[in-house]
């Protein structure tokens, strides 16, 4: 993990022509080394590395998370890039069923992986636990660059809608967003108000 870190592409290159597991998991921090990678600049070369000496692209970490999902949490869209170049597909879940398109729109991150995943054609309308979406995530953060690639018809399990959402937490310029998005004036959301309403 030290040489990942400090990009030691030549060494890591021969620890794996060694027999490395490039699979293994950390027993402090519970990363692989692809998971651990996917969160650092400037590592395209050493994740090419990795998967040519054998790294599954699919691997999870302790916490569930592969490296896909780490990438976008950490808003890296070079590593994102490099993985999905790499044969990674977009949709592919972690242990709680969420994809990196939703981990993007959780930690409010860059609309340029936001783009770039819906451009691999990720799937929208994941939906977590609590029946919140891409979407909802986006409001809740008033995330507004990030909205409008998402989808506004959706709820949750207590019918709580996206424009309603954005009224909740004060979001002016998600509200905003949303009456130009939306459909049409006549047409209620599912939480029953349109944007005019709220």
């Amino acid at each position: 993990m030290d040489l990942i870190q400090h990009h030691q592409v030549e060494k890591v290159s021969r620890l794996l022509e060694r027999g490395l597991d490039p699979n293994y998991q950390d027993t402090e921090t519970g990363e692989t080394p692809l998971t651990f990678a996917a969160h650092l600049d400037n590592v395209v070369e050493i994740i090419k590395i990795l998967k040519n000496g054998g790294a599954h692209l699919d691997f999870r970490a302790k916490d569930g998370m592969t490296a896909l999902h780490k990438a976008a949490r950490s808003k890296n869209q070079v590593t994102l890039t490099t993985l999905l170049e790499l044969g990674l597909s977009p949709d592919y879940k972690d242990s709680r069923g969420l994809t990196a398109l939703y981990h993007t729109a959780m930690v409010g991150g860059d609309p340029l992986c936001c783009e770039l995943l819906l451009h691999e054609h990720a799937t929208v309308c994941c939906q977590d636990e609590n029946g919140w979406h891409e979407v909802h995530q986006v409001h809740t953060h008033t995330h507004t660059h990030t909205h409008t690639h998402m989808h506004t018809g959706t709820q949750t399990r207590t019918l709580t809608c996206p424009p309603y959402m954005c009224v909740r937490v004060c979001a002016r310029a998600c509200v905003r967003v949303q009456m130009v998005d939306s459909s049409p004036r006549p047409s209620p959301f599912l939480c029953y108000s349109d944007c005019y309403q709220l």
